[in-house]
């Protein structure tokens, strides 16, 4: 149960640049943080600089990010730290360091935690325990996303941003990957998913953001978005 309320993220009058042209050019947006949400658009639309500027890795130019009545932009590092552990960002890369075991991968965001349990109960939750002791230059892109996503979980998290996780992967990887995702979802988790993979919307999504020339395009439910498209 997300501590939240209201239970989303607001983003109003976004505007982010990068040299002299907007990614973001004023997109006003409520995102929920219930159910999963994907974000969608063409390339380079900003869609990950949403997702980062959702927890503070990147700060606006102009607009305010509120996640429930707390502002975003402006915070002290000590607080996002705080929010980024609610709301953990997992990249397109996985983020795994090479020379530890899944398992010890997964135990990073144990430090300050000191709780074992949480570390088995997340890599049950994705089913890992089998591999928990192979390096990640030992399994599949599938499983080093599903490592990073238990890392994620033991800190319990109130919220999931998924910035394309299923980037690269041929389809077999790509539906482990989401039915990782279906699972959590199922258990209560919600999640922002940036994301190409229409088939993956079509059977996940409970919402759809578009971002579209650096504003919001479609905003609604899954039906909607993929009656728009025909």
């Amino acid at each position: 149960m997300s501590r939240f309320s209201p239970p989303r993220f607001h983003f109003e009058g976004i505007v982010k640049s990068f040299g002299s042209a907007p990614v973001l050019d004023g997109l006003t947006v409520d995102i929920s943080l219930s159910g999963v949400t994907f974000v969608v658009g063409k390339s380079g639309s900003g869609k990950s600089v949403l997702c980062r500027l959702s927890v503070g890795l990147l700060m606006p130019d102009s607009g305010t990010i509120s996640l429930g009545q707390e502002r975003i932009d402006g915070r002290p590092e000590r607080d996002l730290q705080k929010i980024r552990a609610e709301v953990p960002y997992i990249v397109q890369s996985s983020g795994l360091i090479d020379w530890l075991t899944l398992e010890e991968n997964i135990a990073l965001a144990n430090r300050e935690l000191k709780d074992p349990h949480a570390v088995n109960a997340a890599i049950e939750q994705v089913g890992l325990n089998d591999l928990r002791l192979r390096k990640p230059t030992e399994v599949s892109p599938a499983v080093r996303k599903r490592a990073a996503i238990a890392r994620a979980l033991v800190l319990k998290p109130s919220f999931l941003l998924l910035d394309e996780p299923t980037t690269g992967m041929d389809r077999a990887a790509a539906d482990q990957v989401n039915a990782t995702i279906a699972t959590l979802r199922d258990a209560g988790l919600g999640a922002m998913v940036v994301s190409h993979d229409y088939r993956a919307l079509e059977a996940l999504a409970d919402a759809v953001v578009e971002v579209r020339q650096g504003r919001t395009g479609y905003t609604g439910d899954r039906a909607g978005f993929l009656s728009s498209l025909r």
